[in-house]
């Protein structure tokens, strides 16, 4: 009797034995030589799978790439875990746990479950790990846990250990930036020679010899409206090179250089999340305690421009974008006034991050600690006040009183940085003569290691120079601010409601060095600025304020 017709959809054809087939996979964050170096893991798995009798059809490699950190893309992870899930392959081999994923028990348990449903298996080579082998499972989620719990750690100890020298304005790390020295520019372990002889390697920045005056240069040309392609075509026709060496200046490359923080010898604010590196952005870092930025210069040494300088360039090259709709890479406008470090949380003294429509306690938002009674106020709500805060407290200063000298410094140095600039290089020269003066003194009188003709003459020539430095000081017409549109809220007030973001920041923080908020009393509490609102003004001691918004005592008066 004849068999009846099968379908096509009926006929199981015989599927193609792959058991003999493994995949290797290799990871390391940074690669280098050592003992889990990309080759000794490739090594090491070649050599268990010929004692095995398995033939390696794939190598997967993903170099400097973390384990831990979620939203990291890692192409040859998706790629091993899709050919053992497909059956292309019956193993994939992992020298070590930590190194397939640090991301824990959620991670892993999806790709055993997956890989179990095939009939594959994952080999852990050092760990002695194997998932054909029964009741290995739970010695898999553990390890994973372990990994995860050891990375999370480490990363802690990073973070805290980057807080700390962020706060002693030590230069992290990464190129130097041009126009600076980190340090006297050494590197012995390199082989590379101090740029400055004198320099201690100090992970500060100092003006570098040939680079800073070409930088201030550049300023200049850019701020006189001359553009970045323009300064960027005769820098590479002079034979100019980058920080990497090569002699061809683009736009971008230009446009990171003087957006920066650093060109102002300041911290920048380096963004990085779970989701990896950020980058950095055009603001400068603030201590998360004081709110207050912090500098990367060398003791005695000046930064090329002032932060009201690049400020300044800021706003004129963000100008010309939205003149011409167009630009190598526009300027990203911050959308909330307050969230540059000056909103603190009265609870934990924690600086105040904006997330979402609101201002929220940074220890609790972005660090994930615990506080007490955590902040959470409206963005619109919170800065309103601010804002007419500043301009009726500033409306209703007399002559003599010290914030107004103050607002007159910071104005100075954000709008007519020359001056200044001038006076300081000329205090901080008089400042090295007498020191200079003190040190000959003390060689010849208390260490009696300079002879007296020796000392008569350094001494006299000393003297002269200070006489003259004093003299040139005392030429310079004294600056003056005209404060007369900030004094008048019917003027300030508008204009300030009406500025851009950065521009109404630059504005607030001339008066304003914090705005500490009390949380609400209960949820829903409508925001009463009377009562919960302190602000710590340019001329307030900080601490004193703090203790104020503390106990719940608000600001009377204006």
């Amino acid at each position: 009797m004849r068999a009846p017709a099968l379908s096509p959809s009926t006929v199981v054809y015989p599927q193609k034995n792959n058991s003999h087939l493994v995949d290797l996979y290799l990871r390391l964050s940074v690669d280098r030589e050592g003992k889990d170096s990309l080759a000794r893991q490739q090594a090491d798995l070649e050599n268990w799978a010929a004692s095995r009798g398995l033939t390696v059809r794939n190598v997967w490699r993903d170099n400097g790439k973390s384990g831990y950190k979620r939203g990291v893309r890692r192409p040859d992870f998706d790629s091993a875990v899709a050919a053992v899930r497909a059956g292309e392959v019956g193993t994939l081999a992992i020298w070590k746990l930590d190194r397939l994923t640090r991301q824990g028990a959620g991670q892993i348990g999806t790709l055993l479950d997956d890989v179990d449903a095939v009939g594959g298996r994952l080999f852990f080579l050092k760990d002695s790990l194997d998932t054909s082998v029964s009741n290995s499972r739970m010695l898999i989620v553990m390890v994973s846990e372990q990994a995860r719990s050891e990375s999370a750690n480490t990363s802690l100890r990073v973070r805290a250990k980057k807080d700390v020298q962020r706060k002693q304005g030590l230069y992290l790390g990464g190129r130097r930036p041009f126009g600076y020295v980190v340090g006297n520019g050494g590197d012995p372990a390199r082989g590379i020679p101090p740029v400055l002889e004198d320099a201690p390697n100090d992970r500060k920045l100092r003006r570098h010899p040939i680079e800073a005056p070409l930088v201030r240069e550049a300023f200049d040309r850019l701020m006189k409206g001359e553009t970045m392609l323009a300064v960027c075509r005769d820098w590479n026709a002079r034979g100019i090179p980058t920080r990497f060496g090569g002699a061809h200046w683009r736009s971008s490359a230009m446009s990171t250089t003087f957006r920066s923080p650093t060109l102002a010898g300041l911290a920048p604010d380096h963004r990085e999340r779970e989701t990896g590196y950020e980058g950095a952005d055009i603001h400068p870092w603030r201590d998360p305690d004081t709110g207050q930025t912090v500098s990367l210069m060398a003791e005695g040494a000046s930064p090329i421009v002032t932060e009201g300088e690049r400020m300044a360039l800021l706003t004129e090259l963000d100008s010309r974008l939205r003149r011409y709709g167009r630009g190598m890479r526009a300027t990203k406008q911050p959308q909330s006034l307050l969230g540059a470090g000056l909103v603190v949380c009265a609870e934990c003294r924690r600086t105040c991050n904006s997330f979402g429509n609101a201002y929220r306690c940074r220890k609790v938002a972005y660090v994930g600690d615990t506080c007490a009674r955590p902040l959470s106020v409206s963005l619109g709500t919170l800065e309103e006040a601010v804002k007419q805060r500043w301009a009726f407290r500033i409306a209703s200063l007399e002559p003599d009183d010290p914030l107004l000298g103050v607002i007159a410094e910071r104005w100075l140095a954000q709008n007519d940085p020359a001056p200044m600039r001038e006076r300081e290089e000329l205090s901080e020269h008089l400042s090295t003569l007498e020191a200079r003066l003190s040190e000959a003194d003390r060689d010849r009188y208390v260490r009696n290691a300079l002879p007296a003709e020796r000392h008569a003459l350094i001494t006299a020539e000393l003297t002269k120079q200070i006489a003259r430095v004093q003299t040139d000081l005392a030429a310079l017409p004294k600056p003056t601010a005209d404060l007369g549109a900030l004094l008048d809220p019917e003027i300030s007030l508008p204009a300030i409601m009406a500025a851009p973001v950065l521009e109404a920041r630059a504005l607030l923080r001339l008066a304003i060095d914090k705005v500490i908020v009390t949380p609400a009393p209960y949820s829903g509490a409508r925001f009463h600025a009377h009562e919960r609102l302190q602000i710590v003004w340019a001329d307030e001691d900080t601490d004193a304020a703090e203790v104020r918004a503390r106990v719940g005592v608000g600001e009377s008066g204006n």
